[in-house]
C-alpha cells in the first residue's frame, strides 16, 4: 500500500511524506491513503531509563517473555526509543537479538549493572573488587548494547548514602567504554557524587537529584543526559516516609531538581525523561508532565520526552528524507495538552502501522 502522512510538529511546520522500504520519501504519484492531515506528529517517545526484564523493582531475575511483551506495549503507546539501564542478567540484551527491530522500539541498554561490595542489593549487581575495574568494565561494555551503568552510591545503615567510586575510577569506566564504542551511566542519589560523576565525564546522570548550575553547565557543554526520574522519586519518598530521614534527603533533591531542571536545558544538556519501574515504559509522558510541573517549559518537556533523547544518541529529530519511517500522530497539540502524549491516534514503525 502506498502511505502518505501529513506530519504537522507541535510548532506548525507541516511536510508531506511517503513511506518506501521502511524510510520517508518525497511523495511522489497518487498515494493509496493518507494520514495525519489536521493532527500533530512527533518522531517518537523516548524512555531514557527503563528496565524491561521485570515489570516492577522487584530485584528478581529477568523474564524474557514480559520484557518482550512490555517493549511491544511501549511501541504501541508510542516509544520508538529506549534505553534499558541494566538489570542482573542480559534479559534485555537478548531481547534486542531475538525480536526484529520493527516489531520493538529501537533499544540500547546496559548489560548488568556494577557496584562494589555492599553498593547495592546484595546479589544483584557485578562486584567490583580492588583492581578488577577495568576488566569487568570492558566486559560489560562488551555484552551491553552501547551502555555500561555503575551505581556511584548507595545508603549504608547509620550512615547514608557512600560514594561506590572514585573520581578517578570513573573516569577510568568512561575512558575504557569510550574505547568499546560505549556510554557510562551513573545511578546517584547523594549530595556529591553527582559532581564526581560529572568531572569523571560520564554520558548519563541517572536521578542526580544533587547536580548543581556548574555541574550543568559543564554536562551541558558537552552535551551530556541527565534523566531526573522525578515519578521514580516520588514513589520512594512515600515508600520511605516524607519525614524520614531518607524522605527528607530525596524531598530536598528535589527540590535542587525544581530549582535547577530549566536552566540545565539552557545549558544544553539532554533532560530526558525515564520511568525506572514507577510507570510502565508505555506511560512515559507521566514523567514528561511531572517534569513540567517541575519547572520545565511545555516545549521543553516534550523535547524531554522526544527529540532530545534521540537527538542525544544520535539519531533523526525529525522526518527527514531516508531515515527511517517513524511518527506518533496526536489528536490535538502537546504543547497545549501534554497529557495527550498518553492517546496518540496512530504509531508508525519504519513505515509500518503499529496502531
Amino acid at each position: 500500500m502506498h502511505l502518505r502522512f501529513m506530519l504537522r510538529a507541535p510548532d506548525g511546520e507541516t511536510v508531506t511524506r511517503d513511506v518506501r522500504r521502511g524510510k520517508w520519501a518525497e511523495p511522489a504519484g497518487d498515494a493509496d491513503r493518507v494520514l495525519g492531515d489536521g493532527q500533530w506528529a512527533i518522531p517518537g517517545l523516548v524512555d531514557a531509563h527503563a528496565h524491561l526484564s521485570r515489570p516492577v523493582l522487584d530485584y528478581g531475575p529477568g523474564d524474557p517473555q514480559g520484557a518482550a511483551r512490555r517493549s511491544t506495549e511501549a511501541l504501541e503507546a508510542g516509544v520508538t526509543l529506549l534505553l534499558d539501564k541494566g538489570w542482573r542478567d542480559l534479559t534485555v540484551v537478548d531481547l534486542i537479538d531475538r525480536v526484529e527491530p520493527g516489531l520493538r522500539p529501537d533499544i540500547e541498554a546496559a548489560g548488568r549493572i556494577l557496584a562494589v561490595e555492599g553498593g547495592y542489593i546484595e546479589g544483584f549487581c557485578r562486584s567490583v573488587e580492588p583492581g578488577s575495574l577495568a576488566a569487568l568494565v570492558r566486559e560489560a561494555a562488551g555484552e551491553g548494547r552501547g551502555w555500561v551503568k555503575l551505581i556511584g552510591d548507595w545508603p549504608r545503615r547509620g550512615i547514608g548514602p557512600l560514594p561506590n567510586f572514585t573520581e578517578d575510577e570513573m573516569a577510568t569506566a568512561v575512558r575504557i567504554a569510550a574505547e568499546a564504542g560505549s556510554r557510562v551511566a551513573v545511578h546517584t542519589l547523594a549530595r556529591d557524587v553527582p559532581s564526581m560523576a560529572v568531572r569523571a565525564g560520564v554520558h548519563s546522570v541517572e536521578h542526580g537529584l544533587f547536580l548543581s548550575r556548574a555541574d550543568l553547565a559543564a554536562l551541558g557543554a558537552r552535551g551530556g543526559m541527565w534523566v531526573p526520574t522525578v515519578v521514580m522519586v516520588d514513589a520512594l519518598i512515600e515508600q520511605l516516609g516524607a519525614d524520614s530521614t531518607g524522605g527528607s534527603l530525596l524531598r530536598e533533591g528535589l527540590a535542587n531538581v525544581a530549582a535547577n531542571v530549566a536552566s540545565a536545558v539552557e545549558s544544553g544538556v539532554h533532560v530526558l525523561t525515564g520511568t525506572d519501574l514507577a510507570v510502565g515504559s508505555h506511560q512515559v509522558a507521566i514523567e514528561a508532565m511531572r517534569l513540567a510541573e517541575m519547572g520545565l517549559t511545555a516545549a521543553m518537556a516534550l523535547d524531554a520526552v522526544a527529540h532530545s533523547g534521540l537527538a542525544a544518541t544520535g539519531r533523526s529529530v525529525g522526518f527527514e528524507i531516508d531515515s527511517p519511517a517513524n511518527a506518533v500522530l496526536l489528536p490535538e497539540s502537546p504543547l497545549e495538552n501534554l497529557g495527550v502524549l498518553l492517546h496518540p491516534s496512530h504509531v508508525i514503525r519504519h513505515g509500518r502501522m503499529v496502531r
